[in-house]
């Protein structure tokens, strides 16, 4: 690795992982505990609320999380990884005690949005910093791990809403957004102790990635000033500052932005128009309160966790692309049976929602929900990776919030087997989108990546290397 030529101390991958991971963990748990909140609020009308407010209260994180992943993402390309590694998890141990100090439901939708400044930035900062601290050949694993933690934390939120609710339903939502704090300001404390990521401080440095570049060059027959060549023009073509958001959107890198929103904007529409709401989808087919907690806790740990396991051990070995694609396939199962369920008697439709949420969450976290991250991280070079993952992160949080937002209404007005229709095709189109669009990562080195042409081979996409020889004088 890259790091270890230059003398720059990496911690263990370990230390590296569990510490990234945290933030998934609080990402994870902050953004479905929510769900026990909401689930008081309905049962038992503890605040004077409507359905825009209640709307609100679920999607204000996401809103949230749009503001800290741009922001965040942003100045992370421009200042390095990080400070703001440290700082990103201080607005989750703050605004998680004031959430759950909450006294009307104006308050908490407020606290909510601050927490979500703490979710975005996360996602523009753990999974990019483990992934350039990490070897090429395991750098699939290395963001899989830290995926794993999603599922972990959302499993925790709901087992200790389970056992508070079932102690004081009244006050169980005030210690479970509270609790949060802890493991939140315990990973403030021990990332202080981690260094710069090893990729971007060469950059800085003006070191440009040497050794890396040198072995690119030596593998696919060309020399090292062919590939700073290449590379410079692109950059000039994209007319890249560091953290420019508007490079995104230029040239070649255009192309892979384009891919990298289409596939998660979708994606964000079901997953958390279920997975914000699955309580009360639960308690819609016919299971009581404290039980819907316990089942979604079931969903999460251990099928969730299967699943995001399952991709730490294929994304190096099996690639990306056919795992996001059999993802959205048992995505679009999973809507086919809510749908069923949403019609069917009582008799059976918890039976068929069961499965379908074994579907929705064992697959999608099988998939698209460990790949599409690792592509906006993948797919973009140092000086844009952050912005690339804060950009795709903020713009998808937009579709999560629209998601969390209009499932009060379009349940009241379509019904629930509408909205599962609606969801249905989404999945079907972005399953397609997969297959006809999607390039496949696996076995590139990120300069390999950043060197390469999106194309299309024979109808098949692409990351196509330059003709060996090319610029040679």
């Amino acid at each position: 690795m890259q790091s270890n030529a230059e003398n720059v101390h990496v911690p263990r991958r370990s230390v590296i992982t569990t510490l990234s991971a945290m933030g998934y963990f609080l990402d994870g748990y902050d953004l479905s505990v929510i769900s026990v909140f909401t689930l008081v609020l309905v049962t038992y009308k503890i605040f004077q609320y409507s359905a825009l407010t209640e709307s609100l209260v679920s999607g204000a994180a996401l809103l949230g999380a749009f503001v800290g992943a741009v922001l965040f993402g942003h100045y992370a390309d421009r200042i390095g990884r990080r400070y703001l590694y440290i700082l990103d998890l201080i607005f989750f141990a703050v605004f998680a005690i004031l959430s759950a100090l909450s006294t009307n439901i104006t308050e908490m939708i407020i606290f909510r949005f601050f927490v979500g400044w703490g979710v975005g930035a996360d996602y523009a900062l753990s999974p990019v910093y483990t992934t350039e601290m990490y070897p090429n050949k395991k750098r699939g694993a290395g963001y899989g791990w830290v995926w794993t933690f999603w599922s972990i934390g959302a499993a925790v939120s709901f087992i200790l809403g389970y056992v508070f609710f079932l102690h004081d339903p009244l006050t169980s939502w005030r210690w479970v957004l509270g609790l949060g704090s802890i493991p939140a300001i315990i990973t403030v404390i021990l990332r202080t102790r981690m260094p710069e990521s090893a990729r971007w401080k060469l950059i800085d440095e003006g070191k440009a990635n040497d050794k890396n570049v040198k072995t690119v060059a030596q593998k696919i027959g060309m020399t090292p000033q062919d590939i700073k060549a290449i590379l410079s023009e692109r950059q000039k073509e994209a007319n890249i500052a560091a953290g420019s958001f508007a490079a995104l959107f230029k040239g070649e890198y255009g192309k892979r932005t384009a891919v990298v929103w289409t596939q998660w904007i979708i994606y964000d529409l079901a997953g958390y128009g279920i997975g914000l709401y699955s309580p009360l989808i639960l308690k819609g087919l016919g299971v009581a309160g404290s039980t819907s907690l316990l089942y979604s806790f079931i969903f999460y740990m251990p099928i969730g966790f299967l699943g995001a396991f399952g991709a730490v051990m294929l994304n190096d070995k099996i690639g990306r692309r056919p795992l996001q694609a059999l993802g959205f396939a048992g995505m679009a199962v999973a809507m086919l049976l809510f749908f069923i369920a949403a019609t069917a008697a009582a008799s059976i439709a918890i039976t068929i929602g069961i499965i379908a949420f074994i579907f929705d969450y064992g697959l999608g976290n099988l998939g698209p929900g460990n790949t599409m991250g690792l592509y906006a991280i993948e797919l973009l070079p140092t000086k844009l990776r952050s912005s690339s993952m804060g950009s795709a992160t903020g713009i998808t949080r937009i579709a999560s919030f629209a998601s969390a937002f209009l499932f009060p209404y379009l349940t009241l007005t379509i019904g629930k087997s509408g909205f599962f229709f609606i969801l249905l095709a989404l999945m079907l189109f972005v399953f397609f989108f997969t297959v006809f669009f999607t390039p496949e990562t696996k076995g590139l080195t990120l300069e390999e990546i950043a060197i390469a042409s999106y194309k299309h081979v024979h109808g098949v996409p692409k990351l196509v290397m330059p003709n060996k020889g090319k610029s040679k004088k």
